[in-house]
C-alpha cells in the first residue's frame, strides 16, 4: 500500500470497526430496550420528531445506560474517523485540481461532523432529562436529518471526484491515439520522468544523462526559479518576473551563482510564483517524445501522475563538498564550512515551506548517491525507468 493511501485506509478501518461495534453490540441492546425501535440509520434518512419522542418514552434504564455509555463513545469515534476518511480521500483524489475544489472536498465532511455532534449532544441531553418538549424533539430530529443529508452529499462528492479523476486520466492517456502514425508519439507523449531531490544531490547530472539515454527532452525546473531569482535581484517583482519568464531567460549568465541560488530558494516559497510556473512545467512534461523534469516538487505537485518518480538525495556533507568544488571550479570564493551551512539552511527552508515542501512522492524510488559514482546512479535510474516502460507500452 502506498503511504499516501495509508491514512485514508486507517481512518476507514477505524470507522468500519466502530460501525460494526454499533451494529452487533450496542444497537441490539438499545433496540431491545426501546420495544423494538430501530435506531441503526444505515441508509442515512434521519428520524422524524414523533420517532424521537417514542424513543425517549420507551427506552429502559438499562438501554439508556448503554446509550450514554459505550454507544456515546462509538458515536464519537465513528463520525471523527468517517470525517477524516472522507476528507483525506477527497484531498488525495483532487490534490492536483484547482484549490477551491480541493478545499471544498476536504471541508465538506466537516458539515456532516458538525450536525452529528449536535445530534449526539441533543439526544444525550434529552436522555438525561428523561422528557422532551416538542421543540426539543424537533431539534433532535432536524439534526438527524441534516446529518444524514450532509453525509450523503459528502460521500457522493468523493465518489464523483474519484470517477472524474479516472475519466480524466483515461482521456489524457487516450490523447494522440487517432491513427497508426500517431500512436508511437502518443505513447511517448504521456511518458514523464519526475526527478526530485535537494540541492547538489546529483539530480541535474542524473536527469541529463537519463534524458540523453532515452532520447527524452530535459527540463531543469530549478533554472526557472533561478531565472526568477536573478530578475528579483535586479529589482523585479517576483510574481511579475515569473509570469513574464521567457525561454531565453533560462540561458542568462550567472544563474548558477550562490546569490542567485539563495534568491531562487526564497522566491520558491511564494505560492503565486510557483503557480505562475506550473503551466510552463506541465506543458513541457506533456510534449511528444517523452520528458524528464528535475526539481523539488515535480513528483508531488507538478506531475503527480508521472510514469516514473525518482528522489535523488545524499548526505548534507557529501552535497556540500560537491557544491564547494563546483564553486571553486567556476572561480567563486567559498569555504567548505560556509557551503555546508548554506546547504543545511536551504534544506530546512525547502522542506518546511508551506507550499510544495521538498519531500519524496509517496511512490518515488529513492536513490541515495552519497556513496555512488555518476555511472552507478545513472545505471540505477535507467533500470527503474526501463522496468516501467514495458508496462506503459502495454497500457497504450
Amino acid at each position: 500500500m502506498r503511504r499516501g493511501a495509508a491514512l485514508p485506509a486507517v481512518f476507514g478501518l477505524i470507522a468500519l470497526g466502530a460501525l460494526m461495534a454499533m451494529r452487533f453490540w450496542t444497537m441490539p441492546l438499545i433496540h431491545a430496550g426501546t420495544g423494538g425501535l430501530e435506531i441503526f440509520d444505515l441508509w442515512m434518512n434521519g428520524y422524524p420528531p414523533d420517532y424521537v419522542q417514542a424513543f425517549l418514552e420507551r427506552i429502559t434504564p438499562e438501554a439508556r445506560a448503554v446509550y450514554l455509555g459505550p454507544q456515546r463513545v462509538l458515536d464519537t469515534i465513528l463520525p471523527v474517523a468517517l470525517t477524516a476518511f472522507l476528507a483525506a480521500t477527497g484531498y488525495r483524489v483532487a490534490a492536483r485540481w484547482p484549490w477551491p475544489v480541493v478545499v471544498g472536498l476536504t471541508l465538506l465532511p466537516m458539515v456532516y461532523f458538525t450536525f452529528d455532534m449536535l445530534e449526539n449532544a441533543q439526544v444525550a441531553a434529552l436522555l438525561r432529562r428523561g422528557v422532551a418538549s416538542d421543540a426539543m424533539a424537533e431539534a433532535a430530529s432536524r439534526f438527524t436529518v441534516l446529518k444524514a443529508q450532509a453525509l450523503r452529499v459528502s460521500v457522493a462528492a468523493v465518489i464523483f471526484a474519484a470517477v472524474m479523476r479516472v475519466f480524466l486520466a483515461r482521456v489524457g492517456r487516450g490523447a494522440g491515439r487517432g491513427n497508426d502514425s500517431e500512436k508511437g508519439a502518443g505513447r511517448l507523449m504521456a511518458f514523464t520522468v519526475a526527478i526530485d531531490g535537494p540541492a547538489a544531490a546529483g539530480k541535474g547530472t542524473l536527469s541529463r544523462a537519463v534524458a540523453e539515454h532515452f532520447g527524452f527532452a530535459h527540463l531543469d525546473t530549478g533554472l526557472l526559479y533561478r531565472a526568477v531569482g536573478r530578475k528579483v535581484l535586479d529589482g523585479a517583482d517576483p510574481v511579475a518576473a515569473a509570469r513574464g519568464l521567457r525561454p531565453e531567460d533560462l540561458t542568462a549568465e550567472g544563474l548558477r551563482s550562490p546569490e542567485v541560488g539563495q534568491a531562487a530558494s526564497r522566491v520558491a516559497t511564494d505560492p503565486e510564483v510557483r503557480a505562475a510556473l506550473v503551466d510552463f512545467q506541465r506543458a513541457f512534461a506533456a510534449r511528444p517524445g517523452g520528458a524528464v523534469l528535475d526539481g523539488r516538487d515535480i513528483g508531488t505537485v507538478i506531475c503527480p501522475d508521472a510514469d516514473v518518480k525518482l528522489f535523488v538525495t545524499a548526505s548534507p556533507e557529501v552535497r556540500a563538498e560537491r557544491r564547494y568544488r563546483e564553486l571553486v571550479a567556476a572561480g567563486h570564493e567559498a569555504s567548505r564550512e560556509e557551503v555546508l551551512a548554506e546547504v543545511i539552511a536551504r534544506d530546512a527552508r525547502d522542506s518546511s515551506r508551506a507550499t510544495a515542501p521538498l519531500r519524496p512522492a509517496d511512490d518515488a524510488v529513492v536513490i541515495d548517491t552519497s556513496d555512488m559514482s555518476i555511472d552507478e546512479a545513472v545505471a540505477e535510474a535507467v533500470a527503474v525507468i526501463e522496468a516501467r516502460r514495458p508496462e506503459r507500452g502495454a497500457a497504450s
